[in-house]
């Protein structure tokens, strides 16, 4: 199957659910889709993986995700924490529709706009970097570097050349901070109230996650 990449981010809705037969049950499902969730959630993302980049893995993604519309299923990989230290890029997320053969990357670059590779790199989450991530999230009170694993939302942290630039989204609030190089001091802290979005469950094109029984 060969899969065709837009530059386009596709946006998501994913709706949380009790369990798996919950989240379905809406939905009249085709014979193709319903025959991809019964492989299970480890097969999907072995079919899904060589799609993305013959070269790439798991160990290049922190958070994977099965999504369905009953019609269609979608497996998108990312990063919600990244350090990019000055002058690199990476992509950051991307999707693979198994039903379509449609998919995504996006990319996140430090500065803004830089790239002079050939072939973007996936990001690669390295015992160095996990350091700084440490010390960045030790730096702000209401971040606990033990729970990062648990982190719902989206945080980068851009290396510059005395301090690091810090920007956090999650679900109803966006926040920037600015954390010196060398003594850990936070400083130019923002917040900013975001708006949920409208639900529409109803929708038949909404994905949704698929939670698979154990």
């Amino acid at each position: 199957m060969k899969i065709k990449f837009s530059s386009i981010l596709i946006l998501i809705t994913l709706i949380s659910s009790a369990s798996y037969a919950q989240k379905t049950n809406k939905f009249k499902m085709t014979k193709e889709v319903k025959q991809l969730i019964e492989l299970g959630r480890d097969s999907i993302i072995k079919l899904a993986l060589p799609l993305v980049d013959k070269n790439v893995s798991l160990e290049n993604f922190s958070k994977t995700s099965v999504q369905s519309n009953g019609t269609e299923v979608y497996v998108a990989f990312s990063n919600p924490v990244m350090y990019l230290p000055l002058n690199t890029v990476f992509y950051d997320g991307v999707g693979v529709n198994l039903t379509t053969g449609s998919g995504y990357k996006s990319t996140v670059a430090n500065p803004a706009g830089y790239n002079t590779q050939e072939k973007t790199p996936y990001y690669l989450q390295t015992e160095s970097i996990k350091k700084n991530v440490a010390f960045v999230c030790n730096a702000i009170d209401s971040f606990n570097y033990a729970d990062i694993a648990n982190f719902n939302g989206s945080m980068r942290i851009l290396e510059k050349e005395n301090h690091y630039n810090i920007s956090v989204v999650s679900e109803t609030q966006e926040s920037w901070y600015k954390v010196k190089k060398v003594t850990g001091k936070m400083f130019d802290e923002g917040h900013a109230h975001l708006e949920l979005p409208p639900i529409t469950e109803d929708n038949q094109n909404t994905f949704k996650e698929v939670l698979f029984k154990k």
